[in-house]
């Protein structure tokens, strides 16, 4: 991993990623072997180099996620097998949930605050004479405690409305970034030259290394999103941040 992915694992503390027993690394002498089966031409511009980096991109997919990981458990007691990458919707994480709750009290606060000093607003007058006078008077000694709370409770919504706006949703899949990435580095030390043609050798071996990856949802045309370019250094430090930002 860059630098920059390791800043992100260490500041936001990623949890591990659990491999299954049987797994097994991508080897260069594997990466090679990919490379000429897409029929990409010899010689490489950095061959030991490149076939290095480009099992390393795929032995640690940007996307990876925890075989224990919310979006990866079919239920407590059987977790799914672990397919490498988050293929998949994502699940209702902590961080998201909590999201959710701030937002519904943002909503349902200020009806809420509204309707409790309207209904204090009012004066009125307590009937001893009447049975129920034991519940006003339980009312009476209520009504500070209430009021007390209803101002702790303007207090949180005041605070909750001064939180900095979140960053927007970003819609592009895993596999987008890590397509980035293969293309970046196959560019930089296989082939200097190299563009993107549906039946190239450079989008078929892409797509056979998001293949090994675990990826398994590709679109038939990945070489669309390979001309659409993404920064996936700054795409994979905000998406990971954002997965566990408030």
């Amino acid at each position: 991993m860059s630098d920059r992915e390791l800043l992100a694992v260490d500041f936001i503390q990623l949890p591990p990623r659990a491999l299954p027993a049987d797994w097994i690394p991508v080897t260069p002498a594997d990466i090679a072997e990919m490379l000429r089966q897409a029929r990409v031409q010899e010689p490489w511009h950095a061959s030991e180099l490149g076939c290095g980096l480009l099992a390393q991109c795929i032995n640690n997919p940007l996307g990876y996620r925890s075989r224990h990981s919310p979006d990866n458990l079919a239920s407590k007691k059987r977790p799914g097998p672990d397919r490498a990458v988050n293929d998949v919707k994502p699940a209702r994480t902590k961080a998201r949930r909590a999201r959710d709750a701030v937002e519904e009290l943002r909503r349902a606060l200020p009806s809420a605050i509204v309707e409790f000093e309207k209904s204090v607003a009012p004066p009125f007058t307590v009937d001893f004479t009447s049975p129920l006078h034991a519940a006003h008077l339980r009312a009476l000694q209520d009504l500070p405690r209430a009021t007390e709370r209803c101002e702790i409770l303007k207090d949180v919504l005041a605070l909750l409305d001064s939180l900095p706006p979140r960053p927007s949703q970003r819609a592009k899949a895993w596999w987008r970034l890590d397509a980035a990435k293969l293309w970046e580095l196959y560019r930089i030390t296989i082939d200097v030259s190299a563009g993107i043609s549906p039946r190239g050798p450079a989008v078929r071996f892409i797509k056979a290394a998001l293949t090994r990856m675990g990826y398994r949802r590709l679109p038939k045309h990945i070489e669309s999103a390979l001309h659409d370019p993404v920064n996936w250094r700054d795409e994979f430090l905000l998406r990971r941040f954002d997965e566990v930002m408030i």
